[in-house]
């Protein structure tokens, strides 16, 4: 039996720690540790360089011991069951620390989550949750939960968002999108529950013709016969059927911090499927190109879509590190191989909750209906207006109008004491000017668990709180100042 072994280094030396471990506790020839260690150095190379890891081996990696099981052991060549677990730190950390009570509040404040190094060499970069602040541009907003973890025998909470590579073998990149998306909402939500590659090829074994191991890839529709066994109502969406609804659509969900499977391809024979999870914050500049969607109303209305703001997006990719930043209108930009260029994406998939009855596009689409019919009925006044859909539950959003919009007693009372259905869509209306400080003068409420047109709960407009009793609204005049838009779906 190998003892624990627990190395505190700082990053100028992490490459030749780990190049000894792999040395020292793998038998493993020197060309294939060169090739492990360069993909490490390449799923650093980002990182932050004032970083203090703890590197910590032999780490039982409960993702790389189902593939090892269920594949690796019945191979006649030598795999080892042990992977190596790194711990970041954003300071430096002391091994004594870890063994005093009074550094634990210390040790706490400075982690930034881990990544594990599995023994399928050289594809060697396994499970992870690492914090955006691991990265040197960070500047950017996404689906993030929590992870009870430990380093060196203390317990940690890595708050990210989960992410694997492939290990060439076992898992591709459906494999690994469909467990990522799977594990993120496990740790954020108690209905669903945790699974492992051996649990995705079992679910899609009862449907797939072909066997699963070694992996090639899945299709789209697999990937979500997968997800819709794993408990969630999907929803696929292909460009071709909503052309320039398309890519507003995609950004509404991850605006609702729904991580979303896409599917890429290009006329090179590339396909890929990677997660998209969250946004880059925007520039007063972005705010500026936000573009006019809609002339309304005889002329007398504009209506902006938030959503034609230029802004990069953040890709969850098994072939790079994570957090990756480019266009939903350039899905490889971050991609170096010319092979990989040119690439646009063809479909997605919406993992949703199963009693949300109410896509995106119809609340798109209802909202800016109510727009133009207030502004026909004078209960709107302004002529130029961005809209911004998203999906939230009715839970978060009293507790945003409760403590954190800005609100004034009365509006609070009103929508708090409304009531709400366990899912809703939200539309604030603003203009460029009050985005910049982040503030909106409006929002229509939806009823999320309502496919139907008449699914309005209430409105927020200009001095005025209407609710929708199915046939006409019931308006009460209020004072509303500008107010703080809800920022709760994406950390």
């Amino acid at each position: 039996m190998i003892n624990i072994t627990s190395l505190v280094v700082k990053q100028e030396n992490f490459l030749d720690a780990i190049k000894q471990l792999i040395v020292d506790r793998y038998a493993v020839t020197s060309d294939v540790v060169d090739k492990s260690v360069k993909n490490i150095s390449d799923y650093i190379k980002d990182f932050h360089d004032s970083l203090w890891f703890v590197i910590e081996h032999p780490y039982v990696d409960k993702f790389y011991r189902d593939t090892y099981y269920h594949y690796y052991s019945s191979k006649l060549g030598d795999y080892s069951r042990d992977s190596i677990k790194v711990s970041a730190f954003k300071e430096e950390v002391k091994s004594e620390q870890f063994r005093d009570a009074a550094s634990t509040d210390f040790l706490k404040e400075h982690y930034l989550g881990f990544f594990t190094i599995r023994p399928t060499f050289p594809s060697v970069i396994g499970r992870s949750v690492l914090a955006p602040q691991v990265f040197q541009h960070h500047n950017f907003i996404c689906c993030k939960t929590g992870f009870n973890v430990t380093a060196d025998g203390v317990k940690f909470v890595a708050a990210g968002f989960p992410h694997s590579s492939q290990d060439a073998e076992t898992i591709s990149c459906a494999e690994t999108t469909i467990w990522s998306i799977v594990e993120y909402f496990s740790h954020k939500y108690p209905i669903y529950k945790p699974v492992l590659p051996s649990d995705i090829n079992s679910a899609i074994n009862r449907y797939s013709v072909e066997r699963l191991i070694p992996s090639k890839g899945l299709s789209a529709t697999l990937i979500s016969y997968a997800l819709k066994e794993f408990g969630f109502a999907v929803k696929i969406y292909a460009r071709k059927s909503y052309g320039s609804n398309f890519d507003p659509i995609l950004k509404t969900y991850i605006e609702s911090g729904i991580p979303v499977v896409g599917a890429m391809s290009n006329n090179l024979g590339i396909g890929h499927a990677f997660n998209i999870i969250g946004r880059e914050l925007p520039s007063h500049a972005a705010i500026d190109n936000i573009q006019v969607t809609e002339v309304a109303n005889g002329g007398n209305l504009n209506i902006s879509d938030y959503y034609s703001m230029p802004l990069n997006y953040v890709f969850i990719d098994d072939n790079y590190p994570p957090y990756q930043l480019t266009t939903i209108n350039n899905p490889s930009g971050y991609y170096t191989n010319p092979k990989w260029q040119g690439c646009e994406i063809s479909m997605f998939i919406a993992p949703l909750y199963p009693k949300i009855y109410l896509e995106a596009d119809t609340a798109r689409k209802l909202a800016n209906s109510f727009v133009k019919q207030f502004k026909t009925l004078n209960l709107l006044t302004r002529s130029d207006v961005v809209t911004k859909t998203f999906l939230t539950s009715s839970r978060s959003y009293k507790e945003y109008v409760a403590l954190k919009s800005g609100l004034g007693s009365d509006a609070q009372e009103l929508l708090i004491s409304t009531s709400l259905p366990k899912f809703i869509w939200v539309t604030e209306l603003s203009d460029k000017d009050h985005l910049k400080q982040d503030r909106c003068f409006g929002v229509i409420i939806l009823d999320a668990t309502e496919p139907r047109q008449e699914g309005v709960v209430a409105t927020l407009l200009e001095g005025k709180y209407l609710s929708y009793d199915f046939s006409k609204f019931n308006i009460i005049d209020i004072p509303l100042q500008p107010f703080f838009v809800y920022n709760s779906n994406l950390k």
